[in-house]
């Protein structure tokens, strides 16, 4: 007997969605005032209509017993009726689903979907079954505008035998859709029985690492783990999370990156299973903008894959499941065959996907995540696995943050000039506000006391910048009247130009909100800055530690491991906050031999940004003393670009002499091609010497594999310690009070980590061997000491 589990709302939308894809559920995103606002109209509306006995979020579930052709399955249905009354007016059970629209259509007969009626008829099928004695019940689908509150909506009768040939047909319809995929899923789980570890040997630490990984998915627990370059940390993280599906503790494996490269050695890692019998089906995603046909900004009005999208998804979704490594190249391909939405049909597959391999945004950004995925209510049990998780400290502070530019007000009020008084108006007082931002900015004056009566002694001003942890409720009303007006309008707006920068502004400016209402706390700062002309309002995310914990403990067993992870209490503190409870940590001895990698410090030259032309000479000494004589690969590591430019140019003048010299050098906003010709370098030895020069925490410091001699040294100049600037030392206040030690927090500890990851780019084998020489007068300091790792001979 197979049992599967499916809640109403998606086995509805599966059998009975038709039409287009639509950007009016973007839209309708409510925010917490318009969803107070919705909820008591409602409420209220429906306490008028029909009474006070109700009940919201009614449970329902069923279990429907399918046995033919040999196949038997249970498959569990379940969901929440929105409204339920005992007995109505006319004294019968009453069922009320409820959606919201925004859209300037106000007629029933324009707003119903195929798919909600289905749903609000399943949910009476499941109440009959509750019931059995009961044999009628009326049923109403609602629609409510979130901008008027004004609601439609149809009321009907449904009979006991009526909701039941709905539901039976839905559940059949579903079960022969799946029935073709159980006998796959019994396949996997042979297939994971039988898998043996890919490779001929496991490295030291592997068996470890491999334990801890097993341990921590099937306990729930939260591991942080320190795998030095060379552990093999990917194979020795994923082989143990899909032997873990044998312990029916999760269905689905999150892999997730933030660097592209990455993914696919977790693919590569995929495949050398499969080639040793495992029977997995895998999907890489890839952001909206890069899978788009049209090579533009999303927007389905006038889209070509977006209209009937729903009409043919059947047909793609089942040839797509044909494969078992779903690339975006072959979601692409058959997605143009069947012209609908290859991202689309990518998020669509992922449900009938074992491991999904994708960035950290896709489970963890608050505009991005996949709700889909990660929904309670489809009970679905996932995995998360986070490759380089040192990256997340930044990343997160990034997801959870939100800014708004005067430039993109001052586009908006251009674009929609004559089109709406009313929203016009609203922008003409959000650009007044920002030109006063301007104005006292330049004027060395309280932009936040003046702007918002916020008492000067709670704002920190500096040049052109200014902030306060307090939240700026004038703002705030301006632009959410404005987004209010505007959202009806936006279906009404051909595509071109002013569409475009009408949704950029709104959905920019609904994101800035939704910071504002449901996430910012006292770990924000509001700020305003003067840079470039342009004037920025922000909402900037000091620790999103918290709102990670809270999207995980207790949900989904986690794994976060990188070669830099140390020290761990950081770490810990900064991702997940200190409060929660269930974390572990291992850290590794790096599996090669430590003299493999020649480590040399020189701590005679101060690098710091005050004396760096000053020292200039003596460290062009010392990097080209140290190369000249060589031959082959090497990098040099800068803190900046502009460090960069200063040290390239004097060492090109002092090596100029040498044969067979080449010198290349990263710049800013490199392209991809041009990243790719710069690693094309590497790709043999060079007969001479070529010397790359990067900026440390950059794309070539981490994330790349330079084997054998491709790359036989490094030269770290700094200890990548941060710009200072005034965001980075207000956390470095805040981090202060929290912890003791804010400038650990938010400069060295950040800084360290580019300088292991760039030493971690000489030594990627056992047979690898090279130097690394770090330059800085502050390594032999005990706070930089003590951090050195246990394989450093020096």
């Amino acid at each position: 007997m197979n049992s599967l589990s499916v809640s109403v709302t998606a086995l509805a939308r599966f059998v009975s969605r038709t039409g287009n894809l639509s950007s009016a559920g973007a839209f309708g995103s409510v925010s917490g005032i318009e969803g107070t606002m919705l909820h008591k109209r409602i409420f209220a509306d429906l306490r008028k209509q029909y009474g006070d006995e109700f009940e919201t979020e009614h449970r329902l579930s069923h279990t429907y017993e399918y046995d033919d052709e040999g196949a038997s399955i249970d498959l569990n249905i379940n969901g929440r009726a929105d409204i339920l009354f005992i007995k109505d007016q006319e004294g019968l059970p009453h069922i009320i689903e409820i959606k919201s629209f925004n859209s300037s259509k106000t007629r029933y007969d324009k707003l119903v979907h195929t798919d909600h009626e289905a749903q609000l008829k399943i949910y009476a099928a499941l109440y009959f079954l509750d019931n059995p004695g009961l044999n009628e019940m009326n049923i109403t689908l609602r629609y409510v505008n979130i901008t008027s509150l004004e609601a439609v909506e149809n009321t009907q009768k449904i009979t006991r035998a009526d909701a039941l040939i709905i539901y039976e047909d839905h559940a059949l319809t579903y079960i022969e859709f799946v029935k073709k995929l159980l006998q796959y899923d019994q396949n996997l789980f042979s297939s994971v029985k039988e898998m043996k570890f890919p490779y001929e040997s496991i490295r030291n630490g592997q068996k470890e690492l491999m334990r801890s990984v097993l341990q921590s998915l099937s306990t729930n627990e939260i591991l942080f783990a320190l795998a030095p370059t060379g552990t093999g940390k990917t194979i020795s993280v994923l082989y143990p999370a899909i032997k873990g599906l044998l312990r029916n503790k999760y269905d689905k494996i999150f892999y997730l990156t933030a660097k592209t490269q990455t993914r696919v050695v977790a693919a590569k890692a995929l495949n050398d299973m499969r080639n040793k019998g495992l029977l997995i089906r895998s999907i890489t995603l890839k952001s909206k903008e890069q899978m788009c046909l049209l090579n533009r900004k999303c927007d389905t009005k006038g889209c070509i894959y977006a209209e009937g999208y729903y009409n043919r998804l059947i047909p793609a979704l089942t040839e797509v499941l044909t494969h078992d490594e779903l690339t975006p190249d072959i979601i692409t391909r058959i997605a143009v065959k069947h012209r609908i939405c290859p991202h689309e049909l990518s998020l669509d597959a992922m449900n009938y996907c074992t491991v999904v391999i994708g960035d950290y945004n896709h489970a963890f950004d608050p505009r991005v995540s996949l709700i889909r995925a990660f929904d309670e209510e489809e009970g679905t049990r996932n995995a998360v696995l986070i490759d380089e998780a040192h990256n997340m400290v930044d990343r997160s502070r990034s997801m959870f943050s939100a800014s708004l530019s005067k430039s993109l007000i001052n586009r908006m009020q251009k674009a929609f000039k004559g089109r709406d008084p009313r929203v016009e108006s609203f922008l003409a007082q959000a650009d007044g506000y920002y030109n006063r931002i301007r104005d006292l900015l330049t004027s060395d004056q309280s932009a936040l006391h003046e702007l918002e009566g916020i008492e000067e002694k709670n704002t920190l001003r500096t040049v052109n910048f200014e902030g306060t942890t307090k939240r700026p409720l004038k703002l705030y009303t301006i632009l959410w009247r404005s987004i209010r007006l505007l959202m009806p309008l936006l279906d009404l707006l051909e595509p071109g130009e002013l569409r475009d920068t009408a949704l950029e502004y709104f959905f920019e400016t609904r994101f800035f909100l939704t910071i504002f209402e449901l996430e910012y706390d006292d770990n924000y700062i509001t700020t305003f800055n003067l840079e470039g002309g342009d004037v920025t309002v922000g909402f900037v995310c000091l620790d999103a530690s918290e709102k990670i914990r809270s999207r995980i403990e207790e949900h989904y067993p986690a794994v976060f491991f990188s070669a830099t992870l140390s020290p761990f209490e950081y770490y810990r503190n900064v991702i997940v906050g200190k409060n929660c409870e269930s974390v572990r940590h291992i850290e590794l001895a790096s599996p090669f031999p430590p003299e493999n990698l020649e480590l040399m410090i020189d701590s005679s030259i101060n690098t710091s940004y005050k004396y760096r032309q000053e020292t200039l000479p003596a460290l062009t000494k010392r990097i080209c003393d140290e190369l000249k004589m060589r031959q082959g690969n090497y990098m040099v590591f800068l803190p900046s670009f502009e460090y960069l430019d200063m040290v390239y140019a004097s060492c090109e003048n002092t090596l100029k002499g040498i044969t067979n010299l080449k010198m290349i050098k990263q710049t800013p906003s490199m392209t991809t091609i041009e990243k790719e010709s710069f690693l094309a370098a590497y790709d043999q030895a060079y007969d001479g010497l070529l010397v790359g020069f990067a900026v440390l925490g950059g794309h070539f410091g981490e994330g790349i594999d330079l084997t054998g001699e491709k790359l036989s040294g490094v030269v770290i100049v700094g200890v990548g310690i941060p710009k200072i600037s005034p965001e980075r030392q207000i956390l470095s206040n805040y981090y202060t009070e929290k912890f003791g030690d804010g400038f650990a927090f938010a400069y060295r500890f950040p800084g360290w980590e580019k300088v292991l990851q760039a030493v971690g780019r000489v030594i990627r084998t056992e047979e690898d061997t090279g130097f690394a020489l770090l330059i800085d007068e502050r390594l032999d300091k005990p706070e930089y000491f003590t951090l050195y790792p246990d394989n450093w001979r020096i």
